[in-house]
């Protein structure tokens, strides 16, 4: 008879994910089977997992082409990459990423285990970090070979945003809005708007870029990581314009509609910069009361 001691467990854990709205790792197979995340194994031919059925288990093998799809919530190696780039420390983001791509890479294939995300944030931290050259080249026939198909979709829409123009700037911008309208990821979306401002500063159109870039923090909120890079982006670009005052008070009133934002350090720094006179850790101003 087999212990029913760790599957009560097992239950007990999958009930507490469900009451506490946590996700439930699991990978769903073709056959209609769901097994446990924690429990897939790599192997030389594919994966190992331990399926439970009522109070028996059993060990399966299965390869990626079994695989429906991952359900994984996101690793925090991608998180913590979003806020290093933000943070303008793309050298920082781009070890993390590094390390992921690996310990993910015999997932490459599965749909919805991420490796595809920590290839597209590794390649726009190398963009961020002014090493355009590199970030165009990063994502070739190699990389995109055996993906399924939404993940290598993705990766070819973040390809076309971050490509040196191969046609005029007015088309590069035209290209860009299409595919953020059409596009059914809304960080992608948003990183193309954050595109369409840099192609319009490199025209010396900075108003414009400036439009854009607001267009993330404005209507891409919940991309937090780019809608800070937006914000800080454009605050710069008023001070080109010279318009320093109209840049702090955008840094000053992100900060004041975003109490404990894990970018303060970096909004701050942007102000600083702005300002000389502030210190990075001075206090926000708080809003002016109008009558």
């Amino acid at each position: 008879m087999k212990p029913v001691f760790p599957i009560i467990g097992g239950v007990l854990a999958l009930l507490l994910n469900v009451c506490m709205g946590q996700t439930v790792e699991e990978f769903e197979l073709t056959n209609g089977r769901r097994v446990s995340a924690a429990s897939v194994k790599p192997t030389a031919a594919g994966f190992s997992a331990v399926l439970i059925t009522g109070a028996n288990s059993q060990n399966i093998n299965f390869t990626a082409k079994d695989v429906v799809r991952a359900n994984l919530r996101e690793p925090a190696e991608i998180r913590d990459a979003k806020k290093l780039i933000a943070s303008g420390k793309s050298d920082e983001a781009i070890d993390l990423l590094e390390k992921l791509e690996s310990e993910l890479a015999p997932f490459r294939k599965v749909r919805g285990a991420w490796w595809h995300r920590a290839v597209m944030l590794r390649v726009d931290a190398l963009a961020a970090n002014g090493d355009a050259a590199k970030a165009s080249e990063a994502i070739d026939d190699e990389v995109l070979a055996g993906l399924p198909e939404e993940e290598a979709a993705q990766l070819t829409d973040f390809q076309t945003i971050i490509a040196k123009p191969s046609v005029s700037p007015d088309t590069k911008i035209s290209a860009l809005q299409a595919l953020a309208q059409r596009t059914s990821d809304p960080w992608i979306g948003a990183r193309a708007w954050i595109e369409v401002g840099h192609v319009f500063a490199n025209q010396g159109k900075i108003e414009d870029a400036v439009k854009a870039w607001l267009r993330v923090a404005v209507f891409h909120p919940a991309e937090r990581d780019l809608a800070v890079r937006g914000t800080i982006l454009a605050a710069r670009g008023l001070q080109q314009i010279e318009r320093p005052k109209d840049g702090l008070k955008l840094l000053d009133d992100y900060l004041n509609d975003h109490i404990a934002s894990p970018y303060e350090t970096a909004i701050k720094t942007e102000a600083a910069k702005i300002d000389p006179k502030r210190e990075t850790n001075q206090a926000t101003p708080a809003p002016e009361v109008t009558q």
